[in-house]
């Protein structure tokens, strides 16, 4: 199958193709991963997901054309008929502090946008769409824009960790960096910049290092092979008893003996 920007989002694109947001999913619950997976028919246009594009957009200078394409993003009653929705002011509004920034603009300029790659890892297909990919250097940049920079709970490490950690941006970034070296070769760069939603928006530009996308990659590769074999119906994904999937198909039978 030949990934384009029309099928990327696609189920037959995600049985086929494994990619960090599948995997993260599958991480934090096999059962649900799956479930999502075989009933999705194509891309979920959820909240969030829509600012995620909107931010991309107004950035990329896209603006006019992607609220063209999707009128969810205007009020439709009320004082603020024919205005974006409260949330995606916010969104605009940290896009134009984004846009204030010539490093970050600079960056966009001279990258293309939403380049779709693939690659195999251990037998199985990846594919990604890097945010801004400079051709001439390899340079990765991925672009966010979020609630705040506040450190995020780790459910698994019981602790709070840096929102780029908990969220699994460098995760993502060490996928992209293996995915663009089997394609080109080695980026020169390698960048996450982001914006929050904040009534002041606050920017970041972080790097990461080689040894710790490394740490990240190894983390990937040790995962994908089970995944894959979830996917493709010859292991039996592990429910996590906590998440609403899980809760929803919950099956008493017998009683849980407490000592």
């Amino acid at each position: 199958m030949i990934l384009t920007k029309d099928n990327y989002f696609s189920k037959e694109a995600d049985m086929e193709y494994m990619s960090v947001s599948q995997w993260k999913l599958f991480y934090e619950c096999e059962a649900k991963a799956l479930a999502t997976i075989q009933e999705k028919e194509s891309a979920t246009f959820k909240e969030a997901f829509l600012e995620g594009q909107l931010f991309e957009a107004i950035v990329s200078g896209d603006e006019k054309l992607f609220i063209a394409q999707h009128p969810e993003l205007i009020s439709s009653r009320g004082a603020t008929a024919g205005q974006l929705k409260a949330n995606f002011i916010k969104v605009a509004n940290a896009a134009e502090k984004f846009n204030s920034q010539k490093f970050f603009t600079d960056i966009v300029e001279k990258c293309e946008k939403q380049v779709i790659l693939t690659a195999e890892f251990c037998d199985v297909k990846v594919k990604c769409a890097i945010d801004l990919f400079d051709k001439m250097t390899n340079s990765i940049y991925d672009i966010k824009c979020m609630k705040d920079f506040k450190e995020q709970w780790n459910k698994e490490e019981k602790a709070y960790e840096p929102w780029y950690y908990v969220y699994g941006y460098v995760l993502q970034l060490a996928v992209y960096r293996e995915i663009v070296k089997q394609n080109f070769g080695n980026p020169l760069e390698i960048g996450l910049i982001a914006a929050t939603k904040e009534d002041s928006p606050d920017i970041q530009a972080l790097s990461f290092s080689n040894d710790l996308l490394d740490l990240e990659f190894e983390k990937f590769k040790s995962k994908i092979k089970r995944y894959d074999l979830i996917k493709k119906g010859f292991v039996e994904p592990i429910q996590c008893g906590c998440c609403d999937y899980c809760k929803s198909i919950k099956n008493i039978k017998e009683f849980e003996v407490i000592k």
